[in-house]
């Protein structure tokens, strides 16, 4: 019976973790085809293939032949596409910089983390900024903990701290999920971490009005391949 239980219960957080994930299933692939078109009608081919190449390398990792881990060089490499294609998508109104130890690149991710958080950096912190702005993508060891950190920073509009304060709560109700719609990746990418890895991991989100917002995500530190997470959550 005890065992029942279990399997019941890892059944469930399984479809669970599934569920959340098929919610970052990548949205913006009209945009990038229109980009596409009106390159090709514009006679700019050379900057069409380079979209097109960003965007097939973009799927291909997002697909990882099912897999929900995969390394953070391949997670780097998955938000780095997504930053180019967006560069184009606004014109090279932002920069952007991403920074790693060497050591981390072939450590365990979860796959399909940054996206989302590029994401709302990008359409809620710069864009209504207007002008110029930066992100920042900077990934290191805590020497404290030996845990892996993937800091995400722009300079954004920022937010109060009452809105910061409220981002990782789960939406309850439809009407409440569409107030924090542009945050419900926020409250996902959370949850999935901590689905795969345990509570005393996840993300810490500080921002300043007028400012920026700085995202941290923690993981464990995890050889890819030597992972008890994967034996709950990959399909």
């Amino acid at each position: 019976l005890m065992q029942d239980i279990v399997r019941e219960h890892e059944a469930k957080r399984k479809q669970e973790f599934d569920t959340l994930q098929s919610q970052i299933n990548p949205h913006f692939l009209y945009n990038t085809l229109d980009i596409i078109v009106w390159m090709i009608e514009n006679e700019q081919k050379t900057e069409a293939v380079k979209v097109v190449t960003a965007l097939a390398r973009f799927f291909r990792i997002s697909l990882s032949r099912g897999k929900s881990l995969i390394t953070v060089k391949d997670e780097l490499e998955h938000v780095r596409n997504y930053l180019m294609i967006q560069q184009m998508r606004f014109k090279n109104k932002f920069t952007y910089t991403i920074e790693s130890d060497d050591e981390v690149l072939e450590l365990a991710s979860l796959k399909l983390m940054l996206q989302p958080l590029v994401e709302n950096a990008i359409f809620h912190g710069l864009e209504p900024k207007g002008g110029h702005g930066s992100v920042l993508l900077d990934i290191s060891i805590d020497p404290a903990t030996v845990d892996v950190l993937l800091r995400l920073t722009d300079d954004g509009i920022g937010m109060p701290p009452e809105q910061v304060a409220h981002l990782l709560d789960a939406p309850a109700g439809e009407k409440e999920k569409a107030e924090k719609f542009r945050h419900v990746g926020l409250w996902n990418v959370n949850r999935r971490i901590q689905y795969s890895f345990g509570e005393a991991y996840g993300l810490t989100i500080e921002s300043e009005e007028g400012i920026g917002t700085e995202v941290t995500i923690r993981l464990p530190y995890q050889r890819k391949g030597n992972d008890h997470a994967a034996d709950l959550t990959c399909g």
